[in-house]
């Protein structure tokens, strides 16, 4: 069982959905699989400038391990994802990249906020609050057999308690802050016609 666990939370990891996260976005809003393509392949390189950063931090001891399962370790990467995320989103503005990218950039800058807020009194799963975010922007942006994503929340969840790397409060509150985040997004985009 320890192995199933550890496969679906690396599947489940937010620097490996960051690619079909940001491929679905940029072809959904602009129906050119090229432009996603390149689009996807930046927010990648983006995703790994964080991942080595968490791998430094955890070769110089700054981090106790990958997934940063101390919360008091959690504030520089907080600090330096959101410094990473604003340098992403002025070079997606003076490209003039995928707007709709942009606004994912601003929703997960307002996460890193929260969750570092959040962050005070609990632990809150990042895993579940990007991959809940994951799942409900497949289902909203495509529908039907897409909404399976949904279903798997409490499997990615059972994962991390499963690896002890959460406890099931903590997972319920990364699942809420994901799709709380997302909900807004959808709205504002929605309402205020960013992608169009």
């Amino acid at each position: 069982m320890i192995l199933l666990a550890r496969i679906i939370s690396m599947i489940a990891s937010p620097l490996i959905i960051t690619a079909p996260v940001s491929y679905a976005l940029v072809f959904k809003t602009s129906n050119n699989a090229f432009y996603a393509i390149v689009w996807t392949a930046a927010s990648l390189l983006f995703a790994a400038t964080i991942g080595l950063f968490v791998l430094y931090g955890v070769k110089r001891g700054m981090f106790s391990d990958f997934d940063i399962s101390i919360k008091e370790q959690r504030k520089p990467i907080f600090i330096f994802a959101a410094i990473v995320s604003i340098l992403y989103f002025f070079i997606i503005f003076f490209l003039h990249g995928p707007k709709i990218l942009m606004a994912t950039l601003g929703a997960l800058l307002l996460g890193v906020l929260i969750d570092s807020f959040v962050n005070r009194k609990i632990k809150a799963s990042i895993h579940l609050a990007v991959y809940s975010a994951f799942a409900a922007v497949l289902g909203i942006l495509y529908g039907g057999i897409f909404w399976f994503f949904v279903i798997l929340i409490p499997l990615v969840a059972w994962s991390r308690i499963k690896l002890k790397r959460h406890s099931l409060t903590e997972t319920i509150v990364g699942t809420i802050l994901g799709l709380v985040i997302v909900i807004v997004l959808y709205y504002i985009v929605n309402y205020l016609i960013i992608i169009k």
